[in-house]
């Protein structure tokens, strides 16, 4: 969690831009911090291009001409910061890659990420774009990251080939937001049950087995 708290490690990610130079990739990088670390600190409800401007020293009308709106920088940021702290390298099992992936993605919820979220959420009941450009720009890609985990699993045999990935990735990750907003516990140990718990009606019978 500090290493998001004190800097963030763009990764390359897709944002809509409208014709114009090329971006410099320090301006691109000083925007994108100050965006993030303006969500850390103020949530997204006092989030302008205005602030990420002064913040940045970046021109507001280079800023405009990068992003459409103030909540595709802002996801762009968010996205930035966070999705090198959830990145996890195939380690030649599926469900081990699911488990470690959901927590790591808890413990960023205990703490700034998780502050951050929350207020998207309740932003997004007033403010339509803002929870659609967090689900284009975080919760969609997450999704397909996790789908393309299970694909893996099911290729290798490792888990069952009739599986419903839309609904195994509910049952993951949906308890973790619903535990995040009522501020209930994320520790590692209630993680774990919950993981090992989807995953074990989501191994293949030869899989299962074999853990036994």
């Amino acid at each position: 969690m500090s290493a998001v708290a004190s800097a963030v490690r763009p990764r390359p990610v897709t944002a809509h831009r409208t014709p114009g130079r090329p971006r410099c990739d320090v301006t691109h990088k000083a925007v994108l911090d100050a965006a993030f670390a303006l969500l850390a600190e103020d949530g997204i409800g006092r989030f302008t291009i205005e602030r990420v401007a002064a913040r940045s020293g970046v021109a507001r009308s280079t800023i405009y001409r990068w992003w459409p709106s103030k909540g595709a920088l802002a996801m762009e940021g968010f996205l930035a910061a966070v999705a090198p702290e959830i990145a996890v390298p195939p380690s030649g099992s599926a469900a081990r890659d699911l488990r470690e992936q959901v927590k790591r993605f808890a413990r960023l919820l205990r703490g700034t990420v998780g502050r951050i979220i929350r207020g998207i959420i309740a932003e997004g009941q007033s403010d339509p774009e803002t929870v659609a450009a967090f689900m284009d720009g975080f919760v969609t890609p997450r999704r397909a990251e996790g789908s393309a985990i299970l694909q893996r699993g099911i290729a290798s045999g490792e888990l069952r080939a009739d599986l419903e990935l839309d609904l195994v990735l509910a049952g993951l990750y949906a308890p973790l937001y619903v535990w995040m907003l009522l501020n209930e516990s994320l520790d590692d140990e209630k993680v774990e049950r919950l993981t090992r718990s989807v995953l074990a009606g989501c191994l293949a019978p030869s899989a299962e087995a074999a853990s036994d």
